[in-house]
């Protein structure tokens, strides 16, 4: 791919097509081809944060403090979390940049990448600021469990980025089928990632922070969740936009068996890992194995619709965890002051608080 192409004539069509058009020149925010992932870029960037904005003391205490159970459950959600935000944050722009050749798609997925590094940090953080000894998190991420459930998301992307070498080499050409069908599975592997697996994690945080543990932390998650939220609208947004198109459509429909063998693995990996982490007799007040099992297959129901593939599940009819639209509704839920500090102030702005008196002093 040219770093910039002098030749490209599409700003004259007025249309930049998300994959495979001519290499890019100029980021074009004057013709905009998709104004609703333009629209999704600058949600993101509205919502941006540190990782830094919640002081995490009190959870560092609850660590050293909770049951056993509660504390298995939480490192082993953060150490999976830990590890898929950091494959996250290396894989998607880099490995889909050959291939792109739309403004406003680079922005946004540049954006999710950049997304992706301050989650994974943030995880590091949580490990830093609440362990005395932070080796004890990374020797979860480093478990059988931890490291299998992730596989074939790694898998998908590894596939991306050989293609990417060759297609940069000139080995590959963009007619060649290859070439849309490993775009499509990753687009796939992503909204699979995003849409299901990182939702599960997200409730066994949530469940602990309802009973007022690890609140910092949660707070934390919480935000990553909510960008993850905007991620899903982005991949589901770029495969409705590609089945509209009549090529793109057809790979779609070509890989309808791979699809639907493939968000049959990934939930298949999530209710597996549902059950080791209830094993041995551990439970959580609000949330056991088979809630935990409902709540994957309400994630994956919108998959299964979007992609137009079968399932082989009973989907439950109401949400199993009703708690969580709370937390997925980042204005919704508000930690008091003594349970955990906030530390995300406005910067170089004024307020009009003083009083008559006080000016009249003044």
């Amino acid at each position: 791919m040219a770093v910039f192409n002098y030749e490209n004539t599409q700003r004259h069509e007025g249309y930049y097509p998300l994959f495979l058009g001519q290499e890019p020149s100029v980021h074009d925010s004057i013709n905009v081809s998709y104004p609703q992932i333009f629209q999704l870029y600058k949600k993101l960037k509205s919502i941006d944060w540190d990782e830094n904005e919640v002081d995490l003391q009190q959870s560092r205490f609850d660590f050293e403090s909770c049951s056993k159970n509660q504390y298995e459950v939480m490192i082993r959600t953060l150490s999976y979390q830990w590890e898929l935000d950091s494959i996250a944050s290396r894989s998607i722009a880099p490995l889909l940049a050959p291939f792109i050749s739309n403004s406003e798609y680079w922005a946004a997925i540049s954006y999710v990448s950049q997304n992706e590094c301050l989650h994974s940090i943030t995880y590091s953080e949580i490990g830093r600021q609440c362990f005395k000894n932070p080796e004890v998190l990374f020797a979860e991420v480093e478990k059988k469990e931890v490291t299998e459930r992730g596989y074939d998301f790694g898998t998908v992307f590894k596939d991306l980025e050989q293609l990417g070498a060759k297609y940069n080499l000139g080995l590959v050409d963009k007619n060649d089928p290859i070439v849309k069908e490993t775009i499509a599975k990753t687009l796939i592997a992503l909204y699979a990632l995003e849409g299901i697996s990182f939702m599960s994690s997200f409730a066994c945080t949530f469940a602990l922070a309802q009973q007022d543990l690890f609140l910092g932390v949660a707070k934390l998650v919480q935000k990553i969740m909510i960008d993850e939220t905007v991620h899903v609208q982005l991949d589901k947004t770029v495969i409705d936009i590609l089945k509209n198109d009549l090529e793109w459509r057809s790979v779609f429909e070509s890989l309808k068996d791979w699809s639907k063998s493939y968000i049959d693995k990934i939930v298949h990996r999530e209710l597996t890992w549902n059950k080791s982490l209830f094993d041995e007799g551990r439970s959580l007040i609000g949330l056991n194995c088979t809630l935990l099992d409902e709540w994957v297959l309400w994630s994956a129901k919108p998959l299964y619709l979007d992609l137009g593939i079968k399932s082989d599940y009973d989907f439950p009819a109401v949400n199993p965890l009703p708690w969580m639209d709370d937390w997925m509704n980042i204005d919704s839920y508000q930690v008091a002051a003594q349970e955990t500090t906030v530390t995300n102030y406005v910067l170089n702005a004024t307020r009009d608080d003083l009083g008559d008196e006080e000016l009249d002093f003044i």
